[in-house]
């Protein structure tokens, strides 16, 4: 059974008495944390761009390989 009385603060979550995290920055801190977060969002934007463009490349490799091997199969029935 549960009992309330006997609950201790070492069997809460640490999130339930703590007070959340505030911080006050000015205007100009917050414009220079939103361009670095920008900034580097933007370059796992460019990696994903480049591993996509990747694998479009040896999709395409793929593609080009099989119709190759089709037009020889073609060839070789005629």
């Amino acid at each position: 059974m549960f009992n309330l009385n006997t609950l201790t603060f070492d069997m809460l979550p640490t999130s339930y008495y703590t007070k959340p995290s505030v911080y006050v920055i000015s205007d100009s801190q917050l414009a220079e944390y939103k361009r670095k977060q920008a900034l580097a969002e933007i370059t796992e934007l460019n990696k994903l761009i480049a591993d996509h463009q990747a694998a479009i490349d040896r999709l395409k490799e793929t593609r080009s390989l099989m119709e190759q091997q089709f037009s020889d199969d073609k060839q070789a029935t005629e």
